[in-house]
């Protein structure tokens, strides 16, 4: 077993990041298998809006695929919780700080590919429709889209990958302490947003983070709420036994 003596933490998160990405590489086949059944579901459309006679436009969108990948991204954060997946650590960790910041680091690599991937996702549905209805049946407003807004695409919504992986993570730590946080912890969640929907009429938790138009005061939103996020995990796992 390694020492922090020996070795820095940070060159060890780095080895652990790189060690947990090439363990887990499996993730990416399911990935894809995600996104190909949500790419799937896209062609059937997410709106219809009748013009008369037999015009309608139909209306598509690849927010599906999104959704099935944070789906995915929150799926994969508890599944790494578990034990089996756990106990892998223990060829490298050296304590639960290094375990979990490692982890984070992972799940950074994680959104960005998968957020990558889905943007890939939602220009092959533009392709594919283009080519299948015609260029002529397009309507070019928000079809086209330039390189900034995918780079800016791509870059918000690993962040909410990231955001959605680590609340995964909490639930899924907080399940192995006690199996009744795997009911409670959601059931807060749910009861909080129906709270903030009777009293407020929205879902003003959601808005804090969604409805944010600088990209600074975003990332900086995310980072800090995934930071106080694993912060609450490390304090709650700090006194477990390693092989707990």
């Amino acid at each position: 077993m390694m020492s922090l003596i020996e070795t820095n933490l940070p060159e060890v998160v780095k080895k652990q990041v790189l060690f947990k990405v090439k363990s887990y590489f499996g993730t990416f086949i399911s990935l894809a298998s995600v996104q190909a059944i949500a790419l799937l579901f896209s062609f059937n459309g997410v709106g219809q809006m009748g013009l008369g006679g037999n015009l309608s436009i139909n209306s598509y969108s690849g927010s599906t695929v999104f959704i099935f990948t944070a789906f995915w991204a929150f799926i994969i954060a508890i599944t790494l919780t578990t034990k089996s997946y756990h106990y892998i650590d223990f060829s490298f960790v050296t304590n639960r700080m290094s375990s979990h910041l490692s982890t984070v680091g992972m799940f950074i690599v994680y959104a960005f590919i998968a957020s990558i991937t889905s943007s890939f996702a939602d220009i092959l549905l533009r392709v594919i429709l283009f080519f299948k209805e015609g260029g002529d049946k397009i309507i070019a407003e928000h079809f086209f889209m330039s390189f900034s807004d995918l780079l800016i695409g791509i870059y918000t919504g690993a962040l909410y990958l990231l955001l959605i992986a680590m609340i995964g993570y909490l639930i899924g730590m907080f399940t192995q302490i006690n199996k009744l946080f795997g009911f409670l912890l959601p059931a807060l969640l749910i009861g909080w947003m129906i709270f903030e929907v009777r009293t407020f009429n929205t879902y003003s938790t959601l808005a804090f983070f969604f409805k944010e138009t600088s990209i600074l005061l975003f990332s900086a939103k995310i980072v800090l709420a995934s930071a106080l996020l694993i912060w609450i995990v490390i304090l709650a796992t700090n006194r477990l036994e390693v092989r707990k």
